[in-house]
């Protein structure tokens, strides 16, 4: 019998990356630029992963009109930061390539579905080398973002994956949410910007304390569910 496609999906910051340093930075200038109160540092960690919409609103007390300007500077900020002649280069997670290449050497597809935009993301993956080692990769650019399904279930659709073959790792209630939604599995992973109680609260399969662990959880999980077709 021919082993089906199986898929191992990653959120990027926060997961992969550490881009908290450049996202709190863009984000404490883009209040600045719109006259805004500048939240701080630990307020804006804790909102990575929620997408910039969402986001904007709880630094202007929900106001529509406010939100949607600072949403569009800080756009407009990143995309300068990423283009320009000395883009950051946020650190990847210790282990984060290594285990990329373990899940591609034992078969499985990868991607990448985050609520980051295109600019960004292409431009750390590329000069981190991580873009050979992905079969996919979805964007707040290309999809409604998480905790919506869209992502993963594009990402399933256009590698032909079906649900029960495909997992979701990522470090926040957002991924957590995505997961559920498209009906797929969720891993939590500990050393992102959500606790991981909290993660565990919201249905993960497991928390991984380092990437070491996870291609073999990744073969448990899949051989558990062969076993009971």
């Amino acid at each position: 019998m021919e082993t089906p496609l199986r898929l191992v999906l990653f959120d990027f910051d926060g997961t992969l990356c550490d881009s908290a340093a450049t996202i709190i930075g863009i984000m404490q200038h883009a209040c600045q630029a719109c006259e805004l109160p500048i939240p701080d540092a630990r307020k804006i960690r804790g909102n990575i992963g929620h997408g910039i919409g969402h986001s904007a609103l709880n630094y202007v007390d929900g106001d529509a009109k406010k939100a949607a300007a600072l949403a569009d500077m800080y756009r407009t900020l990143s995309r300068d930061e990423y283009l320009g002649g000395n883009p950051p280069l946020d650190p990847l997670f210790d282990g984060a390539t290594s285990v990329l290449q373990s899940l591609s050497a034992r078969g499985y597809l990868t991607g990448i579905v985050t609520n980051k935009s295109r600019t960004g993301l292409k431009s750390l993956i590329e000069r981190h080398g991580l873009d050979r080692l992905l079969d996919i990769s979805l964007t707040a650019d290309d999809c409604p973002v998480k905790p919506a399904p869209d992502m993963a279930m594009a990402a399933m659709d256009r590698l032909g994956v079906d649900k029960a073959n495909t997992l979701l790792v990522g470090d926040t209630e957002i991924d957590a949410g995505c997961a559920a939604n498209a009906g797929i599995g969720f891993v939590g992973v500990s050393w992102g910007y959500h606790r991981p109680d909290v993660l565990r609260e919201c249905g993960a399969l497991t928390i991984l304390q380092d990437f070491d662990s996870l291609p073999d959880i990744v073969d448990g999980h899949f051989a558990a569910l062969s076993g009971q077709e």
